[in-house]
């Protein structure tokens, strides 16, 4: 059933009704989005390309593909806690120190639910174990796998060497899928880029605002799937400008997400756990506000249509998860001052090495700037990983140094 792409077409006004007085606008716009993101991509009237979360995925809307972004997927099946069978069966595939949510696609992928790629693209930086994955992926499906490889530096070597590389893989994208790839159609979808990259800027300042407007556990998991998904499309569009409108009104009225708001956090790392979980609950219960959280951090530069394919490369190059540590150092100094925090919450998730790697030094910088700083194991999408009694105590123990300071 979960195949069937007229399933989606018929979801998507049925969740629109059912939504309407539950959710807020941004929210129903992204499951409208997934709707037809899925009804696209199970109906397979266009060619459809897997990409990881960290590949620009405008240039697939540029191709006039369908992108498909199966760690997006994968938190979804954890959301509905569904994840464990997928992951045990995954972990037979692929070895159990490897991240859940690519143990979880390959389980999925065997049972055949999700949707047969055309063409499977992927880029090396932040997620150390993507490459390979991917590569194993196309393997299963018996469908060319195309590699991006951003360099570790910056610097005007690794942009000329990056931008022939990515316009590389895309024509060869082009080739394989007997799609035209234009530069005014890239163009189009970095103007709508640059719309979405405003609103964006728009939605971070207003979040700044006190009490904090909008809950971080939102942030962790609708929020960050459209800044992964949606850039330049039409509903990344209006989902940001809606955002930025549900904010703004609760700012100007003074609303805080939390009943009476004692202490502001900064979440850390991109990801949250999925499945039913009692950590955000403890939080909100003790007053505790995620004011923010690490992966909506705006930390591309303004896309320029006129330039797309040195725009794109620059959002590559300068992302502050790759490459030096400093660069993500800065980033959280620079997060932790705006969102007037008293403490950071950094979510070491199991099989991470990207995080967890540096997450001691981010936790020294911080304590010398004097924040608070938790640093908690757990897993994203494998609720076989999570431990209530001990995530429960060390969160009890971190609020009692946020209440005894």
């Amino acid at each position: 059933m979960l195949r069937a792409g007229g399933l989606y077409r018929v979801l998507r006004p049925l969740l629109a009704l059912y939504l309407l007085k539950e959710r807020n606008r941004p929210y129903r716009i992204w499951v409208s989005f997934l709707c037809r993101i899925f009804e696209g991509a199970y109906g397979r009237k266009r060619p459809v390309v897997w990409v990881n979360a960290f590949f620009p995925v405008e240039a697939i809307y540029a191709l006039g593909a369908v992108p498909f972004i199966p760690e997006i997927y994968a938190s979804l099946v954890a959301y509905f806690d569904l994840s464990r069978g997928p992951i045990a069966l995954g972990g037979t595939k692929l070895s159990t120190d490897l991240c859940s949510f690519f143990r979880c696609v390959m389980g999925l992928a065997e049972e055949g639910v999700l949707p047969e790629p055309d063409l499977v693209i992927s880029s090396s930086h932040l997620c150390d174990g993507a490459n390979k994955f991917f590569s194993e992926l196309a393997r299963f499906y018996a469908v060319d796998h195309l590699f991006l490889d951003p360099p570790y530096g910056g610097g005007d070597k690794a942009k000329v060497y990056l931008l022939e590389q990515l316009r590389y893989v895309m024509e060869e994208a082009s080739r394989r899928l007997g799609l035209p790839l234009r530069d005014e159609a890239l163009s189009l979808v970095l103007h709508r880029t640059r719309h979405i990259w405003h609103f964006m800027q728009e939605v971070n300042r207003l979040r700044q605002g006190r009490p904090s407007p909008f809950a971080g556990s939102e942030g962790l998991s609708y929020v960050a799937g459209m800044a992964f998904y949606s850039p330049g499309s039409e509903e990344g569009v209006e989902f940001f400008r809606a955002l930025r409108d549900h904010i703004a009104v609760r700012v100007r009225g003074g609303k805080g997400y939390l009943p009476r708001e004692r202490f502001r956090v900064l979440w850390l790392h991109h990801i949250r756990p999925y499945y039913p979980n009692s950590i955000f609950s403890f939080l909100d219960a003790r007053g505790i506000a995620v004011a923010f959280e690490e992966p909506n951090y705006l930390w591309w530069p303004e896309p320029r249509p006129e330039a797309p394919w040195e725009s794109l490369t620059d959002k590559l190059l300068c992302n502050p998860w790759a490459g030096p540590l400093e660069r993500r150092l800065q980033a959280v100094r620079e997060m932790a001052l705006s969102y007037g925090v008293q403490g950071a919450i950094h979510f070491s998730h199991w099989g991470c090495r990207q995080s967890t790697g540096g997450a001691v030094q981010l936790g020294e910088a911080l304590k010398e700037m004097g924040l608070l700083y938790l640093l908690l194991p757990g897993d994203g999408a494998d609720p076989g990983n999570y431990s209530p009694g001990q995530t429960l105590t060390r969160l009890q123990a971190f609020a009692e140094m946020l209440e005894s300071r």
